[in-house]
């Protein structure tokens, strides 16, 4: 009898072993789903992350494209803009049209201005003179 309680706790004793392999086993089937899932989860990760980062390459890439467009662009305004007329050219262009207006000045035909120097027996250089003064009145106003 004595055999037949050893062989007991032996029999107890390997039951035992047995279920702590079982658990064991399926600790480690557990930790390798867990590796796997995370495995699969960082490659997809790092797919999205590829992904993006090309992504944003192409955006940068067209972003200097478009910058270079846009320099040349604002050099060929600024080409054009120099052939524009200043504001002080336009004044300068109402100055001359103002003295040479036939509304606000007064005109003579040649034949009026023979018969008056005639009569008035002016010289060619004092008619240059009375000229020239009113060029320069005209000029001050």
């Amino acid at each position: 009898m004595p055999d037949q309680q050893v062989i007991n706790q032996i029999i107890d004793r390997v039951n035992d072993f047995n279920r702590r392999v079982r658990d064991l086993e399926e600790k480690l089937r557990n930790l390798n789903a867990r590796v796997n899932t995370l495995d699969d989860t960082l490659l997809e990760k790092t797919s999205n992350i590829s992904d993006d980062v090309q992504s944003i390459e192409d955006e940068m890439s067209e972003l200097r494209d478009r910058m270079a467009n846009l320099e040349v662009d604002i050099k060929e305004i600024n080409r054009e803009k120099r052939k524009f007329v200043t504001s002080t050219e336009i004044e300068e262009i109402e100055n001359y049209m103002d003295l040479m207006s036939p509304l606000n000045s007064n005109f003579v035909t040649e034949k009026q201005l023979e018969k008056k120097v005639a009569e008035e027996k002016i010289s060619k250089e004092q008619v240059e003179r009375l000229i020239d003064r009113k060029l320069k009145s005209r000029e001050d106003q």
